[in-house]
């Protein structure tokens, strides 16, 4: 099992480049992973929401992960989310995972059918149980799942010592302390951009950010004041990372990113469908965006 302290890191949440036709564009992943990494990308999350992970086929997802695991080349951690509603298939990922050599997996609970958390926990047990060797992560993403994870309902997965972390992602910085304080040997990755600083502060030890594909300068800046007490300077950081979260939100946070990484030079095409194109406007906004600079020093 990978050591946890390999993943008290910054990650990027990988986006997924697309052809025109929507095929997954597998060299410029893998151009993208090699930019990202020069940009100083700690490690990848691969498949997850900024990767359009739930609209994917389970093969892309699996090639994905080895494009990505092979590009890498041991350089850097790489995670796989492998959350989807059917048990049987996040077994399949979850296996697939290991023998590709990823240092852990994550998983969104089971959607849709509102499962009673007796049925949530048994499916990420499940996932424990056919990867006996390979850490788990917790994602938790209420405002996507409508399953919010906290020191009760978590605590039955973060008692098992193969249960190594959860992505916070989620305002909810009291539970999160929670969780932190009951379960301090675990990994915890902030997953909101725009309350990076916030999460530091409540106990994050690692992040996973969907901006950080582009910016991730910014946030190591933010963790090195933080971690040096020049909290002044770590805030005027987290708000220059909040004003260009704000703005791509606006516009559409994944395809904002895929419209910036194309003006840095790496075509990743735009989002599968039903996403919509950006509009024109959209467009306007974020090159005001593009030209107030893409990272700090």
């Amino acid at each position: 099992m990978v050591n946890k302290e390999e993943l008290k890191k910054i990650f990027s949440a990988l986006i997924v480049p697309f052809h025109e036709d929507e095929m997954v564009n597998y060299e410029m992943l893998r151009e993208l992973v090699e930019f990202e990494l020069k940009n100083g990308v700690e490690g990848f999350y691969c498949c997850g929401s900024s990767g359009e992970g739930l609209l994917l086929s389970l093969e892309e997802r699996k090639k994905i992960l080895e494009t990505v695991l092979d590009q890498v080349g041991g350089r850097v951690p790489v995670v796989s989310h492998i959350g989807t509603i059917r048990t049987g298939d996040v077994i399949e990922l979850a296996q697939h995972a290991k023998k590709a050599g990823a240092a852990a997996v994550s998983m969104i609970p089971p959607y849709y059918y509102k499962f009673s958390m007796d049925e949530i926990l048994q499916y990420y047990l499940d996932v424990v149980n056919a990867v006996d060797d390979l850490g788990v992560i917790v994602y938790n993403i209420p405002q996507f799942t409508g399953v919010s994870f906290n020191k009760d309902n978590a605590g039955r997965l973060l008692d098992n010592d193969r249960v190594i972390g959860i992505k916070h992602t989620s305002t909810d910085l009291f539970g999160l302390e929670r969780m932190i304080t009951d379960y301090p040997d675990k990994v915890y990755f902030n997953g909101f951009d725009e309350i990076y600083l916030s999460g530091l502060a409540a106990g994050a030890n690692a992040a996973i950010g969907t901006t950080v594909n582009l910016y991730p300068k910014t946030f190591k800046k933010v963790r090195e004041y933080y971690q040096n007490g020049e909290m002044d300077k770590a805030r005027k950081v987290q708000t220059l990372v909040n004003h260009r979260v704000e703005e791509m939100v606006k516009a559409g946070i994944f395809p904002a990113v895929k419209y910036i990484l194309k003006k840095q030079g790496l075509d990743c095409g735009t989002c599968r469908r039903p996403f919509a194109p950006l509009s024109e406007d959209a467009k306007r906004r974020l090159d005001v965006l593009i030209k107030e600079g893409f990272d700090v020093e």
